[in-house]
């Protein structure tokens, strides 16, 4: 395993810590909806409802497939996008 020095593990840790805060920001019916969507032309809008401040953790399983799953409270929502999955990856280099 390679060295890190402390200005890549600060500059990876904040890009990791905003990917999640995006992620945060998506609540479990965004997901539902980019899950049932056929397609997306259009953003998609975040429903005015408490559950919208709910935590939410992206992980990034397959970035090539654009395969992440969402973690929120205790359910498990997989979503092929491979948008996202791009963004979330780069936001973390």
């Amino acid at each position: 395993m390679e060295s890190t020095s402390r200005r890549q593990f600060l500059k990876r840790s904040s890009a990791v810590a905003a990917a999640a805060g995006v992620a945060a920001a998506v609540p479990a019916t965004a997901a539902k909806a980019l899950t049932s969507a056929p397609a997306r032309s259009t953003e998609p809008k975040l429903p005015d409802d408490p559950s919208v401040d709910a935590p939410v953790v992206a992980h990034v399983t397959d970035v090539r497939k654009g395969l992440v799953s969402l973690y929120t409270g205790d359910r498990e929502i997989s979503i092929k996008d491979r948008r996202l999955a791009a963004a979330l990856y780069r936001a973390t280099h």
